[in-house]
């Protein structure tokens, strides 16, 4: 029964966190997979910002299945503590920080019992000063009725700028239809270096509107607690999505946002528009999922 239920509500959580290319999704999936996304965000107080991202897991069958191999260039920072979100074809719009990097990494991978899942893994940051990282993550999954799922995931982590730290992360998931999911999502990071605890928060309804297309729509916060502002942005986002050339491998993503930064007493929360526009080519075995 505990089965069947988690089968019955992941069915829908799966399908939207695949089509829209969810770090979520990437983490965990087993096989070999990737993805390269080119694209470009735009808004008020930042202007142009030219994106490319790609992320390849191969897997290490010769040395064992548990094994893989991570290259990638993503926001180093984000992808070590955790703390990021789950559309990442394009960088974050709420609270972003960092630039984009290339890693390489080593990871490992070892499935529990009733939902449960632990992996690792080591590596480091080729170009840019955030150094080796280590971590390590366990996940587990806890359907509640029919139509209810609880996802909660705690990352230890240690890399050079950040040193040690822990990420805790749930995500409360309600099917509302078999078009219509509710994902409402908390995540918090404590590490050595932060000024208190770093945290966001993000309401998310996604729609599939049927022939390879969907929608989200987003409401999200950050904050970083011992700031003299703590809540550092907030605001609204959109993001359409969509196959394109009849290849259910190549996407079109199309965003809309309004944000209301503010770094420091000294500025003014001011409305922030926005909008990106990405194409992302996905291959290897996550497709067929």
């Amino acid at each position: 029964m505990h089965a069947g239920l988690y089968k019955s509500m992941c069915f829908t959580a799966v399908w939207f966190d695949g089509f829209f290319g969810s770090a979520r999704f990437d983490d965990e999936y087993q096989a070999t997979h990737g993805s390269l996304a080119i694209g470009a965000l735009w808004d008020e107080r930042n202007r142009w910002d030219p994106s490319l991202r790609f992320r390849v897991q191969m897997k290490l069958p010769k040395m064992s299945d548990r094994y893989s191999l991570f290259v990638g260039r993503v926001d180093p920072d984000e992808y070590v503590t955790e703390l990021r979100d789950d559309f990442d074809t394009l960088p974050r719009q709420f609270g972003r920080e960092g630039d984009d990097a290339l890693l390489v990494g080593l990871g490992y991978s070892q499935p529990g019992r009733r939902g449960g899942h632990f992996d690792a893994g080591l590596g480091a940051s080729l170009d840019s000063s955030a150094g080796p990282y280590a971590k390590g993550t366990y996940r587990i999954a806890v359907p509640i009725l029919a139509r209810n799922l609880l996802r909660l995931r705690e990352t230890i982590f240690w890399e050079q700028s950040e040193r040690l730290g822990a990420t805790t992360r749930f995500d409360l998931e309600r099917l509302l239809t078999d078009k219509l999911l509710a994902r409402w999502t908390g995540s918090a990071t404590f590490t050595q270096e932060t000024q208190g605890v770093r945290w966001f928060s993000n309401f998310t309804l996604y729609q599939n509107l049927g022939d390879g297309r969907a929608i989200s729509y987003q409401a999200g916060l950050t904050a970083e607690s011992d700031r003299e502002v703590p809540i550092t942005d907030y605001g609204l986002r959109v993001i359409y999505r969509r196959t394109i050339f009849e290849r259910d491998w190549l996407f079109l993503e199309l965003r809309s946002s309004v944000t209301w930064p503010r770094d420091s007493l000294l500025e003014r929360r001011e409305s922030n528009i926005g909008a990106g526009m990405a194409f992302e080519m996905m291959f290897g075995e996550r497709k067929k999922r």
